[in-house]
């Protein structure tokens, strides 16, 4: 995991004085990054839709991340969407398989 402070993107703006700016330094968002230990990603698209148009043309975007530490993030995204939905889960809580979907493993737990 890295952690950066997002006031480091900003360097050289114009803050007030160089020693207010210095105070409020701890305040404020973090940006972290996680590494990506495998995964996949799910999207649903018109029949027929050329590999290299999927991303323009897809209704649905899904996917599961496993993280550094071992953790799943799933994820889905509805086609027009303004937000998207997210979960977070041990390795032992996952739950393969579940649902009503004949599709077989779809990110998300759809």
């Amino acid at each position: 995991m890295k952690r950066r402070n997002v006031q480091e993107a900003f360097v050289g703006e114009p803050s007030g004085s160089a020693t207010s700016a210095m105070e409020n330094y701890g305040e404020g968002d973090e940006a972290i990054d996680l590494d990506v230990t495998g995964g996949k990603i799910m999207m649903v698209v018109p029949a027929g839709t050329p590999d290299n148009q999927v991303f323009e043309n897809r209704s649905y975007l899904g996917g599961e991340v496993t993280l550094e530490d071992g953790r799943v993030l799933s994820f889905e995204i509805q086609g027009g969407a303004v937000g998207a939905q997210a979960t977070l889960k041990d390795v032992d809580e996952r739950d393969r398989g579940a649902g009503l979907s004949s599709i077989p493993n779809v990110p998300g737990g759809v």
